[in-house]
């Protein structure tokens, strides 16, 4: 190859070279751009979702303050604590129960084949004569 070759050749490679940079510098570019635009997006939802946050524990905590204060409206009076029982002595006790398995059964109802009759009081404005 001569000079007169290899000068347009270079020449051609170098403007090629500059045209394939320029279109990479778009591409990514445009690339950086749509990133950018995502990052943003995400870091308002981000901010959102925050702000949602701390509004629903002001409303928590809010509720709670509310729940705490009606349970103080309505707080039961206190309990008289029970009355302390004697001890049992082994020995009535196993007299009680004695006695009563000793006596008699009560005697059991007759089943009845009908119903008492119970006499209605009339309305004074009846008129079934």
């Amino acid at each position: 190859m001569d000079k007169n070759q290899l000068l347009p050749l270079l020449g051609g490679f170098l403007l090629g070279g500059l045209v394939a940079a320029g279109s990479l510098w778009a591409w990514l570019s445009r690339q950086l751009r749509r990133e950018r635009q995502r990052v943003h997006n995400v870091e308002q939802a981000r901010q959102l979702s925050a702000q949602q946050l701390t509004q629903a524990r002001k409303q928590i905590e809010q509720v709670q303050r509310e729940n705490h204060e009606l349970r103080l409206a309505v707080r039961p009076t206190p309990r008289p604590a029970p009355a302390v029982e004697a001890p049992v002595d082994a020995a009535d006790a196993a007299r009680l129960y004695a006695e009563a398995r000793m006596q008699p059964a009560p005697p059991k109802e007759t089943p009845k084949a009908f119903k008492d009759t119970v006499v209605l009081r009339r309305s004074p404005d009846s008129t079934l004569d």
